[in-house]
């Protein structure tokens, strides 16, 4: 299922700058993502993520596109013994919990100062749906629960232009996914992403 989400988004992506080659400027874009979580489920800091996106400018200093991230969470709990509510019996076992997000998104974003620096800071904005997989694993048993959710991804950052087809950037975004999951109790998989990347241009 997660490679098939890439793959696919890969595929979307590749047909739509394709064919927008013919209708305007374009731009894409691929980082590396430091996911920070801020829910219940994981406390622990994903390295382990990336973003790709396609955006189309609409105006000289307005773009519009499509993105898509993931970020692969783990965080290991020691040994511990846990009661059962009625006192009848106990468990100890340590355990791997792990989150594997793919937020998609429809995005806009302004740049301010467009043609006048080189450094270019801009404000985004990503609304679409986001997959999700939560695990725990313990001893050589495992609980495995997936999820799709509304997300929305406001977007703070700054681009540094190399010239005029390639450019730096670094953005800071929060990551606001209502994916509930009644199994583990959690109402959201909200968490932060801070990204390192270059984009492209025609």
């Amino acid at each position: 299922m997660k490679k098939s989400i890439i793959i696919l988004l890969v595929l979307v992506m590749f047909y739509t700058g394709t064919y927008a080659q013919s209708l305007g400027p374009d731009k894409f874009s691929i980082a590396w993502e430091v996911g920070i979580p801020s829910n219940d489920f994981m406390s622990a800091t994903s390295y382990s993520g990336g973003r790709i996106e396609y955006q189309r400018m609409i105006k000289p200093n307005v773009s519009v596109g499509i993105a898509g991230s993931w970020n692969s969470f783990s965080e290991y709990v020691p040994k511990t013994t846990y009661q059962k509510a009625d006192g009848s019996g106990a468990i100890t076992t340590d355990i791997v919990d792990e989150i594997y997000s793919v937020p998609l998104t429809l995005t806009a974003k302004y740049y301010f100062l467009r043609d006048k620096k080189a450094l270019t800071p801009y404000v985004g904005i990503g609304l679409g749906a986001q997959y999700s997989a939560q695990a725990k694993y313990f001893n050589i048993y495992g609980l495995e629960d997936n999820n799709w959710g509304f997300v929305a991804r406001p977007e703070l950052g700054l681009q540094f232009s190399f010239n005029r087809n390639s450019s730096l950037f670094l953005s800071g975004v929060y990551n606001y996914a209502a994916v509930k999951s009644d199994f583990f109790k959690t109402d959201n998989l909200d968490h932060i992403a801070l990204a390192i990347g270059f984009v492209f241009s025609n």
